[in-house]
C-alpha cells in the first residue's frame, strides 16, 4: 500500500486497495487460519540492528534438486532476513550461513534458536567461542520466545503459494522463486517499522518495488550530469551522516514495538490460572507444523483437477523424469499440461498403469515398474 500511494494520487487510494486485497481469491487459498495471539511471555528485547539474530530450519515439499528446506534468519529489530535453500537441516549448513552472515554484515552478538540438534551442538559451539558471540535456545514448548521467525516462516509458504498459482509452476519449482521472496520481505514498508523496509533499515539503502517499472520516487528524471565529491573530509561526514541517520531510525522503530506491545497488552483480556507447583495437569497441543506438503497444503483447496486421459509421454532430459501429457477434465485441448510420472502415479496410478500398458515405450514401462516397486 505505501509503495502505491507512494508513485501515484489516487481518491481513497487506502480504500481502494484494501478492497482488492479483500476480495483477493489468491488470499483466501494462501492466508491458511486466524493467527492465535501468543502467551505474553518473556521475549528478547535489542535496540540495535544486527544485536540479536534469529534462526529456524523450514521443511518443504522436495524440489526436481535434492533442496527441500530452508534455513531462514532474522534480524530481530529491523527484520531484515534471508532464506537458504538447503538438502538437510545440518550444523554443517547452518555454520555456512553464518559465516556467509558474518563476512557481510559482522557477527551477530547473540543468536536465537530451537533446541534442535542441528543448532545445539559442538560445531557451533566453537563458532560461537571463535566470533565471540553467544548462543541463545527457546525452552520447549515456548515457540513464542523466537516467534518473529516462525512469523517469517509463514510468510514464507503464503508468498510461495501465491507465485506457484500465479505462474502456474510445479510445488518443486519453489528454490527458483526464493531470491524473489526474500527480496519481496526484505524491500516491503512495514508500519510496525515506522512505514521503514528492513533492507532500509538494516543496510541503509532505499528500498525498490515492482511498481519501479512504472515510476521510481527515487530516481532523478532529468539528463544531468551529477557531480559527486570522493574527498576524503566528504566521504567521513557522509558515513557519520549515515550512521547516526540510522540510530535515529533504530531508536523510533524500538518505540514504536514497545508502544504498540504496550498498548496490546493493556487490551488483551484473560483468566489467570488456577493450579500451582505440583498439581497434576493434563495439557492439550496444538502442533502447528502441517503434515505432508505444505505447499499443497490451503493452496490447492477449490483447485483440484480430474485427470480426463493421458495424449502422450516424454521424458525430460532437464529434469531427468518421465512426463505425461495430461487433458483436463473441463478443460480444452489447449490448455494440456505435462505432469511428473512420479506425482502422477501417486494420485491416479489405475489410469497410470493403463495408460502404461498400452504404451509401446520400454523407457516409460521401465521407470513405472521402478515406481511400483
Amino acid at each position: 500500500m505505501l509503495n502505491a500511494m507512494s508513485r501515484f494520487a489516487l481518491d481513497d487510494a487506502t480504500g481502494i486497495i484494501k478492497r482488492f486485497v479483500r476480495t483477493c481469491l489468491l488470499c483466501k487459498h494462501v492466508k491458511g487460519p486466524h493467527v492465535i495471539q501468543r502467551p505474553w511471555g518473556p521475549t528478547l528485547k535489542c535496540s540495535r540492528r544486527n544485536d540479536d539474530l534469529h534462526w529456524d530450519f523450514l521443511s518443504l515439499t522436495p524440489s526436481h534438486g535434492d533442496l527441500r528446506y530452508v534455513l531462514v534468519l532474522k534480524d530481530d529489530l529491523t527484520h531484515f532476513c534471508e532464506l537458504v535453500a538447503c538438502s538437510s537441516p545440518t550444523a554443517f549448513v547452518a555454520a555456512e550461513a553464518i559465516m556467509d552472515w558474518y563476512k557481510r554484515f559482522g557477527s551477530p552478538e547473540t543468536r536465537q534458536s530451537d533446541c534442535g540438534t542441528h543448532f545445539r551442538n559442538s560445531v557451533l559451539n566453537l563458532l560461537s567461542s571463535r566470533l565471540k558471540s553467544k548462543q541463545d535456545f527457546t525452552p520447549p514448548y515456548s515457540p513464542w520466545v523466537n516467534g518473529t521467525v516462525e512469523r517469517v516462516n509463514r510468510d514464507v509458504l503464503q508468498v510461495l503459494r501465491v507465485l506457484l498459482m500465479e505462474f502456474q509452476l510445479d510445488t518443486k519449482e519453489w528454490p527458483y522463486l526464493l531470491p524473489v521472496v526474500q527480496a519481496n520481505l526484505n524491500h516491503t514498508e512495514l508500519p510496525s517499522l515506522g512505514d521503514k523496509a528492513p533492507v532500509e533499515l538494516f543496510t541503509g539503502l532505499s528500498p525498490t518495488s515492482a511498481l519501479d517499472v512504472i515510476w521510481n520516487p527515487h530516481r532523478s528524471h532529468d539528463d544531468e550530469p551529477i557531480a559527486v565529491d570522493l574527498s576524503k573530509p566528504t566521504i567521513v561526514k557522509r558515513l557519520d551522516e549515515l550512521r547516526r541517520s540510522l540510530q535515529e531510525m533504530h531508536k523510533e522503530v524500538a518505540d514504536i514495538r514497545e508502544r504498540r506491545r504496550l498498548q496490546q497488552m493493556a487490551a488483551k483480556k484473560g483468566a489467570p490460572y488456577n493450579f500451582s507447583g505440583g498439581d497434576f495437569v493434563l495439557w492439550s497441543r496444538v502442533d502447528a507444523r502441517l503434515p505432508g506438503n505444505k505447499l499443497m497444503h490451503v493452496s490447492n483447496q477449490g483447485l483440484l483437477l480430474n485427470v480426463e486421459r493421458f495424449c502422450g509421454a516424454r521424458y525430460n532430459d532437464e529434469l531427468s523424469r518421465w512426463e505425461l501429457e495430461v487433458s483436463w477434465q473441463g478443460l480444452e485441448d489447449a490448455e494440456n499440461s505435462y505432469e511428473g510420472l512420479e506425482e502422477l502415479f501417486n494420485d491416479v496410478p489405475a489410469k497410470v498403469a493403463e495408460y502404461v500398458a498400452e504404451s509401446s515405450s520400454d523407457g516409460l514401462r521401465t521407470a513405472v515398474a521402478a515406481l511400483q516397486e
